[in-house]
């Protein structure tokens, strides 16, 4: 039997989001130089009376990754999160209908169009850092016995 694995996921609490959208900006920025950027991997809307990001959540079985032709998305262990080769890919846009929170994105820029998602910062987000009420946090998952 294999050992525990320890997993982290993005989480949004739309009860604390006030839609101040740092959190677009600050990724914007890290991402694109841009804060007007509409590259941002996490994307904020307000659905009735609340708030909604929609971003890669970091699943540990990402299927996204099972059908992506040039096997794009890869797994890093030591921070465990996912990132996606936007450089290389191709825009077959297999990826996208696959994500179950929609948090592969897909844009052309400078005439040339790819896939792009997330990549928590490198293991240190930054999104979670300009949040000023708290509503995105990294959580250690429960344990999976594998």
């Amino acid at each position: 039997m294999a050992s525990a694995k320890k997993k982290f996921g993005l989480i949004f609490n739309p009860e604390k989001c006030n839609g101040c959208l740092e959190c677009e900006k600050v990724c914007a920025t890290v991402h694109a130089s841009s804060v007007a950027s509409n590259r941002t991997r996490v994307k904020v809307t307000k659905k009735g009376d609340k708030f909604k990001a929609t971003m890669c959540v970091h699943c540990e079985q990402c299927p996204p990754s099972e059908v992506c032709p040039s096997a794009l998305l890869e797994f890093h262990n030591e921070g465990d999160f996912w990132t996606l080769d936007e450089h290389r890919c191709f825009a077959c846009m297999a990826c996208m209908p696959r994500c179950p929170h929609d948090g592969v994105f897909f844009e052309g820029e400078f005439g040339i169009e790819t896939a792009y998602m997330c990549d928590l910062c490198s293991g240190d987000p930054k999104c979670i850092k300009a949040c000023p009420k708290g509503a995105l946090t990294l959580e250690r998952a429960r344990e999976v016995k594998g």
